[in-house]
């Protein structure tokens, strides 16, 4: 019996009720295939901290908050005008797994197959998901202190790619 990664119906449930929308701001959760460690891999960091640049630039998204976690990645942003929150994420995964592959000289998924996204109703909710973000290497007991984890919105580094003077 082959193995699955994930139960039979549960990459569609993630789907449901999924909804884009311009200029509204969602928390968005990506988990590296198997729980691999790549996010620990500095050369890896760098990829997927430049795609969010990218995104930034070419007038994607606004960004919000980031943290870069061994074995996941979280993000907040606005999705502007002519966006697909679907899109916005597929063109990032497979933009990052052909660079992280490139990197690694091995091909194959880099991904889990599909996201967890939340809809933020507020800048209060907003916020707090920031924070929740920033925090996270704390709370699983990886920095003392937030700005501690280098691939993360909270430090020197990540903060640089912010676009909060721009919050709703």
């Amino acid at each position: 019996m082959p193995h699955r990664s994930q139960p039979a119906g549960r990459l569609s449930k993630l789907r449901e009720g999924r909804v884009s929308q311009a200029w509204e701001c969602y928390m968005v959760t990506k988990v590296f295939k198997d729980r691999q460690r790549l996010g620990s891999d500095s050369a890896n960091a760098k990829i997927l901290l430049g795609s969010l640049n990218h995104l930034r630039a070419t007038d994607r998204i606004k960004l919000f908050a980031f943290c870069l976690m061994p074995d996941h990645l979280h993000v907040a942003f606005c999705l502007l005008p002519g966006e697909e929150l679907s899109e916005v994420v597929r063109s990032f995964s497979k933009f990052t797994a052909l660079q992280i592959n490139r990197h690694r000289s091995k091909s194959g998924s880099v991904w889990q197959e599909g996201f967890h996204d939340r809809h933020c109703r507020d800048r209060d909710e907003l916020v707090s998901l920031c924070e929740y973000i920033e925090h996270n290497p704390v709370r699983a007991g990886l920095a003392d202190v937030a700005s501690d984890w280098e691939f993360s919105s909270a430090s020197l580094l990540g903060n640089g790619m912010l676009d909060r003077e721009w919050w709703p």
